[in-house]
């Protein structure tokens, strides 16, 4: 498959993205496939660890699996949030005896799921609704431009006359 182009001012830009496989879905078993030997390979010396992980981390399988962009902006949002809310619990594992008995111990605490949840929330928040905060803002800034323009624009003609416009006084 040929990198697509695109016609730009006269001039052909190559657009160098791969194309897409499958109508830009993604290969959910090959994903499968390395999470499974990479979960495996930690597990045969963290368990732990790798136990709190695959609880804790299960907004943000959720969030690739519902994830219709091919961006991956949702999924990384809340992956890089929900790990940041599991971090503290991993650190109490990891200085507190690595173990089963201390997994168990903090997959217990509430705290540990109110931290990791909750940071996946907010996580899952900034994905959803700062995109429309910023267009908001956006939208605001372009109203404000157009609207000084128009107004610096009504200065020339007053200062110029309507000769100015490049409109004859018969075009209205």
């Amino acid at each position: 498959m040929a990198a697509a182009s695109a016609k730009t001012d006269g001039k052909t830009v190559k657009d160098k993205r791969k194309p897409d496989k499958a109508g830009g879905r993604r290969n959910p078993a090959g994903l499968l496939l390395w999470t499974l030997v990479g979960g495996l390979a930690a597990a045969s010396f963290a368990l732990p660890t790798v136990l709190l992980l695959a609880v804790g981390m299960v907004p943000s399988l959720v969030a690739w699996i519902v994830d219709q962009h091919r961006d991956g902006y949702t999924p990384m949002a809340v992956g890089m949030l929900n790990l940041a809310g599991l971090l503290p619990s991993l650190l109490g594992l990891w200085t507190g005896g690595h173990d089963l008995g201390a997994a168990a111990r903090i997959m217990s605490d509430s705290y540990t799921w109110l931290f990791a949840f909750g940071a996946a929330g907010v996580g899952w928040a900034l994905a959803l609704g700062l995109p429309k905060v910023i267009e908001t803002a956006m939208t605001i800034r372009n109203e404000t431009e157009i609207n000084r323009l128009k107004a610096r624009q009504a200065s020339l003609v007053a200062e110029w006359g309507p000769e100015v416009t490049g409109k004859t006084p018969s075009d209205g």
